[in-house]
């Protein structure tokens, strides 16, 4: 059994599925988005909870904050460059912001120890982060699943999710 830290706070652990579209939370809210129904509508193909969703995965990455008073989504100062980097760049920082950022750094230092989980697994320990019913564990692993694989640190082989690159132990520093 892994034992991890202390219970992340469940919204921190993300919902949001496709990365690149978390990507794009930065324009959205640039552009005057700054509802999760404002956001949903942007992103094409979503509804409001959705919106939520990638809202908070953009808040969780450092990109976006939720003003106290207004309760709408704003650009952090990293998020407004972030906005304005290539696609290249973009996948860089997202490689970078998930090698920092709790609770993706946990599972990456879970996959970088055991060389490999399964889906079981993998949802296991993102239980372990969270205190998650076994389905939620099992979706949210499926997202950041999907992340790894997004930035090209991990891909699925003969049925356990590895990284594929080597990177460096991550610090506790953020973007």
């Amino acid at each position: 059994m892994i034992h991890l830290r202390a219970a992340t706070d469940t919204a921190d652990i993300p919902q949001a599925d496709l990365l690149w579209d978390v990507a794009r939370v930065p324009e959205a809210i640039h552009q005057g988005a700054a509802t999760p129904a404002a956001i949903a509508a942007h992103l094409g193909n979503k509804v409001t909870r959705q919106g939520l969703y990638y809202a908070q995965a953009a808040q969780m990455l450092g990109l976006v904050r939720r003003d106290e008073h207004s309760r709408q989504y704003v650009l952090t100062a990293y998020g407004e460059t972030f906005r304005g980097f290539s696609w290249q760049a973009q996948r860089m920082a997202l490689r970078r912001l998930v090698l920092q950022r709790e609770p993706l750094r946990t599972v990456v230092e879970a996959l970088r120890r055991t060389g490999g989980l399964s889906r079981e697994g993998l949802a296991t320990v993102v239980q372990q982060i969270g205190d998650l019913a076994d389905s939620t564990a099992r979706r949210r692993a499926q997202t950041i699943a999907a992340w790894l694989c997004a930035v090209g640190l991990a891909a699925w082989r003969e049925g356990q999710l590895v990284l594929v690159a080597a990177p460096a132990a991550p610090s506790g520093r953020r973007a």
